[in-house]
């Protein structure tokens, strides 16, 4: 017994002493040694140490899988360590497994909170999962530990920039530039959060700082580039993207950014060229495919596209641009069957990709018409801004909001300043402002005049870099439909024209382009109850400003063009111009997906265009009728 008992301690002193060795060859970067020195202890005993380091080495050793199964063993043996809890997430998410990567920073934050590095990684599994909520509050807990980690400063700006809190998303940025005041990539992020709140000339200034300090940052020339084109100034705007281009010839958000500027200017043939060409390098690409298919026919294509489908490989966001431009290229020649077959995969695979409420929507527009009544109005009306300068033009998208703004923007008195984010910029400005008063549109009820007063003036200033001395300017954003009570609160005699389109018409149009901004329009049930919220919502609008918005049906304009083209330049008090009936000939600017077929003669093509989907539409025209919807007023 005595001599069993020399020999179990013989055998615990080597394996401590081996222990001991392993670490020591551990923290010397000795892994070869380290690793030995373990799986000669894991021969005679099974150790947690060992187990621990043989997982660090591997994960050092970027052999993520066996770190996995080391991790793991180890945390059978010793489930609340928070470290590995820590490590493994970290190796997880370097396997792309963020949704298990996210369950073991959890479970490291659980057993030790105060670990900065944890939440912080936590937040970036979630940003990777689009899950910015969620991305915010893992950033913010890293920052009350760490308050001046300026790379969670950064990553937490960024999640606001995502999930659009721009305010918020600019305040970061800031902040970190009074760390880090040379650094390139704050200065752009900075200038595009300053674009979508329609800050425009600080925004200009921050894409000239980030290329005076990085002239090489193709990202920076490509958002500088957006901006000018939506500011007409397209010469300055191709400068930068031959510039990218140069830098990056292989990028692809360059060439696009390229032939989406030729299309705007109406040089079709040239846009065509340009992607024909990059697609001699980038063969694969799904988005110029898609580009190419919305300029014209290109059935010679289909064969190669259907290849690059067949190719498994193939990633996600390729293949619904791939699906979209197969859904074009069948339906400019009439094989609407297969045409449909390919929109609905596009739509599928981008509808599987993100997550989406349609009662959100719903809740949002009942609180707009709760907020924005007869009594609130009563109390606000007289504190706005007596300026004619703006015209809103609102609607769904693929209403007929470009057409509208071209017959305006031909007359001589008239500036088209197209889609521009000034007015969503000032809505979130005052939110922020007033967001003691709870969450927006809740809190616009405390408005008062001095907000009305700086912020229509701020909307003014903005319209005015587009035209200096234009009698009107256009705001052709159509989502501005949902800001129209804070539009008659900023400006009481604000001229609104609403765009209306038949109901299957318009909604079928939607569902054949990507807009990726409008989540509803990717499954036909959600997109028909979104566009009855719309109706409702519209409804409410009328009811509350009678005979002050001007309703334009699509259709009518198109039977009898000078009629109701007249009836638009009368209602925006400015007299008539013989121009706005040669719109086509207006060679302006135009960013909308519209911009080829409003510079063409008026044409009638467009109406009725769901009528050879009808089979396959049924979830769409079922649900409309739900709503006591006749056949005459789903075609109307």
């Amino acid at each position: 017994m005595q001599q069993k008992n020399t020999s179990d301690n013989s055998v615990d002193s080597d394996i401590a002493a081996l222990s001991y060795m392993a670490l020591h060859h551990y923290k010397k970067g000795q892994l070869q040694q380290a690793k030995d020195a373990c799986e000669r202890i894991l021969g005679k005993q099974q150790r947690a140490d060992a187990i621990l380091i043989l997982g660090m080495i591997a994960h050092e050793q970027r052999d993520f899988e066996v770190a996995v199964e080391r991790y793991r063993q180890f945390l059978d043996i010793q489930p609340g360590h928070a470290a590995t809890h820590y490590n493994l997430g970290l190796v997880l998410k370097k396997l792309e497994r963020a949704e298990l990567a996210i369950e073991h920073f959890r479970k490291s934050i659980d057993i030790d909170a105060k670990n900065a590095a944890a939440h912080q990684a936590l937040g970036d599994a979630c940003t990777e999962l689009e899950q910015w909520r969620q991305a915010a509050e893992a950033y913010q807990e890293a920052l009350a530990i760490q308050p001046e980690d300026v790379v969670t400063i950064i990553k937490l700006g960024n999640v606001f920039l995502a999930a659009r809190l721009l305010t918020k998303a600019i305040q970061l940025y800031e902040k970190a530039l009074q760390t880090l005041p040379e650094n390139a990539l704050l200065h752009r992020h900075l200038g595009a959060c300053l674009h979508r709140m329609g800050q425009t000339q600080k925004a200009i200034g921050s894409f000239e700082k980030a290329l005076d300090l990085r002239p090489d940052y193709v990202g920076a020339r490509i958002d500088f580039a957006l901006l000018l084109r939506q500011l007409g100034r397209t010469q300055e705007a191709r400068v930068q993207i031959d510039k990218a281009i140069e830098l990056k010839p292989d990028d692809v958000d360059a060439h696009i950014s390229l032939a989406l500027t030729l299309r705007q200017l109406g040089q079709t043939e040239l846009a065509l060229e340009s992607l024909e060409q990059f697609l001699a390098v980038r063969p694969a690409c799904g988005l110029a495919y898609h580009h190419i298919s919305m300029m014209g026919p290109k059935p010679k294509l289909i064969p190669t596209v259907e290849k690059l489908l067949a190719d498994p490989s193939l990633p996600s966001g390729d293949a619904i641009n791939c699906h979209f431009a197969l859904g074009n290229f069948f339906a400019s020649s009439k094989s609407y069957d297969q045409a449909f077959e390919h929109y609905l995969k596009a739509n599928t695979l981008e509808r599987n990709s993100f997550t989406y409420d349609p009662e959100e929507n719903l809740q949002i527009f009942d609180s707009l018409t709760g907020v924005y009544s007869k009594r609130f109005f009563q109390n606000k009306r007289d504190i706005g801004s007596n300026s004619k300068l703006p015209v809103f033009i609102v609607g769904l998208p693929r209403s007929g909001t470009t057409l509208v703004e071209q017959i305006l923007a031909s007359h001589a008195q008239v500036h088209g300043a197209g889609e521009i984010e000034a007015l969503p910029g000032v809505n979130l400005s005052i939110a922020e402002q007033l967001k003691h008063a709870g969450p927006a549109p809740e809190c616009m009820a405390l408005i008062d005049e001095e907000i009305v007063e700086k912020y229509s003036a701020r909307y003014l200033e903005e319209l005015r870099i587009h035209s200096p001395s234009a009698s009107r300017i256009t705001d052709k954003l159509p989502g501005n439909l949902l800001r129209i009570g804070l539009i008659k609160t900023l400006f009481p005699n604000a001229r609104i024209v609403l765009c209306q389109r038949k109901p299957l018409d318009n909604c079928v149009s939607l569902f054949f382009h990507n807009f990726t901004a409008l989540k509803c329009s990717f499954e036909l049930t959600e997109l028909a109850k979104y566009y009855l919220d719309c109706q409702r919502l519209v409804s409410h609008w009328q009811n509350l400003f009678p005979g002050e918005i001007f309703t334009l049906q699509y259709e009518e304009l198109v039977m009898d063009q000078e009629k109701v083209s007249r009836q638009l330049i009368d209602y925006i008090g400015l007299e008539w111009d013989d121009n706005c009936l040669d719109f086509h000939n207006n060679e302006r600017v135009v960013m909308s997906p519209s911009n080829i077929q409003v510079r063409q003669p008026m044409y009638t093509k467009s109406i009725d265009r769901w009528k050879p989907y009808e089979k396959h539409l049924q979830p769409l025209i079922k649900t409309l009728q739900q709503a006591n919807l006749d056949d005459e007023q789903l075609l109307r």
